[in-house]
Parts: structure tokens; C-alpha cells; sequence
């Protein structure tokens, strides 16, 4: 039986000027790694990482650099917007 590490959600780039792309993401990652790794892989420029935050917009969850999404109720189909 395969184990469930990854989820398909949403991404919403907008406040860093970006796009909305539906991904399939790891869901094992802290934010700031998750964030890093999206960065790179969309070609995108880094914004001051100091501090990384992201919420999901279809419920009420603010999670922030150390903070993985396994640890959370975040499932296939949420919208992640990046803060």
C-alpha cells in the first residue's frame, strides 16, 4: 500500500506578483522548504524569505516557517495562498 505523501492543491502567487498554478505538492516539508523548492522549480524570483507564511484560503489555518502540512488538515484540493 502506498503511503499518501503528497497532496494536489492550489497555489496562489499573487501577492508576490505571480500566478495561480495547481500543483501536487509534498506535504512532509516545512513551509520555508516548500516554499524554497516552488521558488526554483517555477522559475520565479526569490522574494526576503526571512520569514514565510502561507494560508489556506477555504479554511482558517495560518502556517508559517517551521510548519509542515502533515501536521495540519491540509487535503487534496485546498488553496494555498503565499504570503
Amino acid at each position: 500500500m502506498a503511503q499518501d505523501t503528497h497532496i494536489n492543491v492550489t497555489i496562489n502567487f499573487k501577492k508576490w506578483g505571480g500566478r495561480t498554478h495547481d500543483l501536487r505538492i509534498p506535504k512532509h516539508q516545512p513551509v520555508k522548504a516548500l516554499l524554497l523548492n516552488l521558488i526554483e522549480t517555477l522559475k520565479m524570483t526569490q522574494p526576503n524569505m526571512s520569514h514565510c507564511a502561507i494560508k489556506v484560503a477555504n479554511k482558517e489555518l495560518l502556517l508559517t516557517d517551521d510548519d509542515r502540512l502533515t501536521d495540519f488538515q491540509i487535503t487534496d484540493g485546498d488553496i494555498i495562498e503565499i504570503l
